[in-house]
């Protein structure tokens, strides 16, 4: 679900004061990612989740495009969150052993 809400904040088009908002949520998942706290990190997708628009038709865009460091932030919160998904599977494997 993140990288859904992730993938389609960076394909909205958002005024300056939005992508400011989008920017300011990134750094937050990312700032939880750090600490391991996930209500945190829940928080802040779901806030970054009511400034854009999930959608899974196709639709006219207006607004700004996401700026380079946006681009930059949301795919090191990917890969974060795929790092995160390959430890759990370690940590289950090694518990099954």
């Amino acid at each position: 679900m993140a990288e859904e809400i992730l993938e389609a904040a960076v394909r909205s088009r958002l005024s300056s004061e939005g992508w400011e908002q989008v920017e300011g949520f990134l750094a937050a998942m990312s700032d939880a990612l750090d600490r391991g706290d996930t209500d945190g990190f829940r928080r802040a997708l779901f806030r970054l989740e009511d400034t854009v628009t999930v959608t899974r038709a196709p639709r006219k865009l207006t607004g700004a495009e996401p700026s380079e460091r946006i681009l930059e932030r949301k795919a090191l919160i990917q890969d974060r969150l795929g790092g995160d998904e390959r430890e759990r599977e370690r940590t289950e494997d090694q518990d099954e052993q």
